[in-house]
């Protein structure tokens, strides 16, 4: 699955579901939500799973507000784009920016390309005075989730530098 694919499904998913909300999103897909306080603040940050023909989402309610939106929309993403996999074992996330699995890798694409537009950040990067976590600021996003939001848009053919580099271990600690 390349960038583009995923940018294109991302786009097809918003359009179909007319949400870019990613609670809203697993709710259209049918999903049930589950909040578990059993993995403390830097343990498994979520998974899904299904049983019974139902979809299965359960997030860390340890974590900040911030970090379970992150988490909801990179579960959602597995739905989307590992349905298969799903049923055969849970998709558990330790690490969400992890860049050695390839799904985990489409998954955090996916999940960047869905919750920051290419609009937003053309428009911030416009200003002169907007500097990359200032950016990130405005746009009420992490820098690493950023950085997989300017490496999408790079794929596809954007003339943007990557001010660090993809961070794997972001929510990890």
């Amino acid at each position: 699955m390349s960038g583009d694919y995923i940018h294109r499904e991302v786009l097809r998913v918003q359009q179909k579901y007319k949400t870019n909300d990613p609670y809203e999103l697993l709710d259209a897909l049918g999903a049930e939500l589950r909040e578990s306080h059993a993995y403390g603040p830097h343990g498994l940050k979520g998974y899904c799973y299904f049983s019974k023909r139902t979809i299965f989402v359960v997030i860390n309610g340890c974590l900040s507000e911030f970090e379970q939106r992150i988490v909801a929309m990179h579960e959602a993403a597995h739905i989307i784009l590992h349905r298969d996999s799903i049923k055969v074992a849970p998709m558990k996330d330790k690490v969400i920016y992890d860049m050695v699995s390839q799904k985990e890798y489409q998954a955090n694409l996916f999940t960047a390309d869905f919750l920051i537009s290419d609009e937003d950040v053309e428009e911030l990067t416009a200003q002169e005075d907007m500097d990359y976590f200032h950016i990130c600021k405005a746009l009420y996003v992490s820098p690493d989730l950023m950085a997989f939001k300017l490496f999408s848009m790079i794929q596809r053919g954007y003339r943007y530098n990557l001010p660090q580099d993809l961070n794997s271990t972001f929510l990890k600690s």
